[in-house]
């Protein structure tokens, strides 16, 4: 197993499929079978003229910050902009939070540095970061912040910064939907045990859920362990009675796989089913 700590493992990957290759290749190259079990679905919001009503005020310099949640609204707001055809120039004077490592780097991408990233990579950690520079500022109005996020994501962030007096306006770019497949897909996915199943938010847990139905998810899992990429995902599984063996301590795919590898290599012996 020297160079493949995870050989043989089987690996269910329950991200949107456009998502789920990174972590489902990480995975592999340590020697796991990836399962992909696309259980979500990325929506892009039908209102477009709400969404070219931001990019307008972005554009206009009426926002002091923009705020990104996810590495899929980085995308979602650089391609309404280019359908706006905007010098990218105008955004020089825009300050940019991130969650995330891999959200900052989705930034980066389009040739802007995050003004801020929290040191746990959590709505609450960003919150927090946030709120200290509310606290600092010595403004003469209020600062305006754009969140620029997925329909039915966590609001915490919002009501946390309206609270200490900011000015906050949230556009849902997309929303996260069930993926359903169909009954041979599924029976060919599970025609094999599955010895890790992964969890990467909150809308993959709940989707495993509404999608098997609860009993062939409890079943599945009674025989799985159960791998959270942070504490609102674990907390996610708790609402239905499971309990993740492994939580990442660093929220991202990397720190994910490698609190799997940890988990797995310290079992010692332990083998696949």
């Amino acid at each position: 197993m020297d160079g493949k700590p995870l050989l043989g493992v089987r690996v269910l990957v329950t991200r949107a499929e456009e998502q789920g290759e990174e972590l489902a290749s990480k995975l592999e190259v340590l020697g796991a079978v990836a399962v992909k079990l696309p259980l979500i679905r990325i929506e892009p919001n039908k209102d477009e003229r709400l969404l070219d009503e931001a990019i307008k005020r972005v554009l206009a310099q009426d926002y002091d910050w923009v705020v990104f949640t996810s590495v899929h609204g980085v995308s979602t707001f650089f391609d309404r902009l280019k359908k706006f055809g905007a010098d990218l120039k105008a955004l020089n004077l825009v300050k940019f939070a991130v969650i995330g490592p891999a959200t900052g780097r989705a930034l980066e991408q389009f040739g802007f540095k995050p003004t801020l990233m929290p040191e746990e990579f959590t709505n609450e950690s960003l919150a927090n970061s946030l709120e200290g520079i509310l606290k600092s500022c010595k403004c003469e109005r209020p600062l305006k912040f754009l969140i620029w996020r997925a329909k039915g994501a966590r609001e915490i962030l919002t009501k946390r910064l309206r609270h200490l007096g900011a000015i906050v306006d949230e556009f849902h770019a997309y929303e996260t939907t069930p993926n359903y497949l169909s009954e041979p897909k599924l029976r060919e996915i599970f025609s094999e045990p599955i010895q890790i199943v992964t969890f990467t938010s909150p809308s993959t847990v709940r989707a495993f859920f509404e999608i098997l139905g609860k009993a062939r998810a409890r079943q599945i899992l009674e025989s799985a362990a159960v791998a959270a990429i942070g504490p609102v995902t674990k907390q996610a599984c708790e609402e239905f009675g499971i309990e993740p063996q492994i939580v990442a301590k660093v929220h991202t795919i990397d720190g994910l796989v490698s609190a799997i590898v940890s988990w797995v290599e310290s079992k010692g012996k332990w083998q696949p089913n």
